[in-house]
């Protein structure tokens, strides 16, 4: 059973949701209780320091692909496209797979990349001085399912400039099993390049 199952949990949530605070800051944008589990206090993420930092360059330090196929190799695939993740300082390919592709300096792009591995450090500065970290990683353990972890500050784009927002990621998916797809839509399956 689900935490958002549970009756004593529901209970809970409607008494604590009489509270202005905690329904604005708290609950928030939650469509229903699923959403507020899988994504809690996203007001309060979003808008009040510490948990977001406005205003930020954010950069890509380090950023690690093994094992993905290409959307420049598979470009009638319609589950991958081009993630633009700035200038490859190696890469290792071959006619349809990328075996490794490092980027180093780069302007930010996205929290989580699709690979049978990927690991990236992130920073993002505020007045150009401040560094705010951010660590994210993600483990393809077959075509449907994969481990993501993250944490630190994770640049977010609001319109035309970044925030750093704080993050805590430590999931493990199953794309055929879970309603995963109905969340992110854009999810990716397999191993071709896209987001996750």
């Amino acid at each position: 059973m689900k935490p958002w199952e549970w009756k004593w949990f529901q209970k809970f949530i409607e008494w604590c949701r009489k509270w202005d605070w905690f329904d604005k800051y708290i609950y928030g944008k939650s469509l229903n209780l699923e959403d507020f589990v899988r994504n809690p206090a996203e007001v309060l993420r979003d808008e009040c320091p510490p948990f977001c930092i406005k205003d930020v360059k954010a950069y890509s330090i380090i950023n690690v692909r093994i094992a993905y196929k290409s959307a420049l190799n598979n470009p009638k695939e319609p589950n991958c496209f081009l993630i633009p993740m700035g200038e490859r300082k190696y890469v290792l390919e071959g006619d349809e797979w990328v075996y490794v592709d490092l980027r180093l300096f780069n302007k930010w792009y996205t929290k989580f990349c699709n690979a049978g591995f990927f690991f990236q450090f992130a920073l993002s500065f505020k007045y150009y001085v401040i560094p705010i970290p951010y660590f994210s990683m993600n483990i393809r353990l077959g075509e449907y399912k994969y481990f993501q972890f993250g944490v630190g500050w994770g640049p977010q784009i609001v319109g035309d400039k970044y925030n750093a927002v704080i993050c805590g990621k430590f999931r493990y998916v199953n794309q055929k099993t879970s309603n995963e797809n109905e969340w992110n839509p854009s999810d990716v399956v397999g191993y071709f390049e896209g987001t996750i």
